[in-house]
């Protein structure tokens, strides 16, 4: 019915140990050259870290010193890298923002939503020196919150915003009037 086929299996002997050899060797070179072989952390032994007789006595000792190396070392920083302005040389650490702490600031809370910062500068001004007016407004539509915060140069002309305008009638609402919470809490 039909031919007979014969099955010669052959395996390719000469190919097999040409890559036994080229294993052999680079086993070889990795060993000479002293990388890719298990080496112990703490004793630079040939076995791994976990199984160091060593590990209870040198290991704390290493730990210290390497703790004692970490502690001493600034972070090391490639040139041109970014560095945050308030870690640069020769700046106040966080000096702006200490300076905002610093300084007197009031919440008014429970603003219309037209309420602009012109009018907030108006309404605010007669009490003393403001130093910056923050209203928060939405993103997309730029109305008004309902709340903003009033930074004065002196404590006392905050203080006084503060007695005067606490529960003023300022167009159809009232006005709630307070110290600002630090930035932090």
């Amino acid at each position: 019915v039909g031919d007979a086929v014969f099955l010669t299996l052959a395996t390719k002997k000469d190919q097999q140990e040409k890559k036994e050899d080229d294993v052999a060797e680079k086993m070889a070179k990795l060993k000479a050259s002293g990388q890719g072989m298990v080496v112990c952390r703490i004793c630079k032994g040939p076995h791994w870290t976990k199984q160091c007789p060593y590990k209870d006595t040198l290991g704390v000792a290493l730990d210290v010193q390497q703790e004692e190396a970490n502690a001493v070392k600034p972070p090391v920083r490639a040139p041109g890298a970014y560095v945050p302005p308030s870690i640069r040389k020769g700046e106040p650490q966080d000096s702006q923002t200490r300076q905002r702490d610093e300084n007197p600031t009031i919440r008014v809370s429970n603003l219309a939503e037209e309420t602009s910062e012109k009018d907030l500068q108006d309404l605010f001004k007669p009490f003393g020196p403001v130093s910056r007016i923050y209203l928060a407004k939405d993103k997309n539509t730029g109305i008004s919150k309902g709340f903003a915060y009033i930074t004065y140069n002196r404590r006392e002309s905050a203080e006084t915003a503060l007695q005067t305008l606490h529960r003023y009638r300022y167009g159809h609402l009232i006005l709630q009037v307070e110290w600002a919470k630090p930035s932090g809490s």
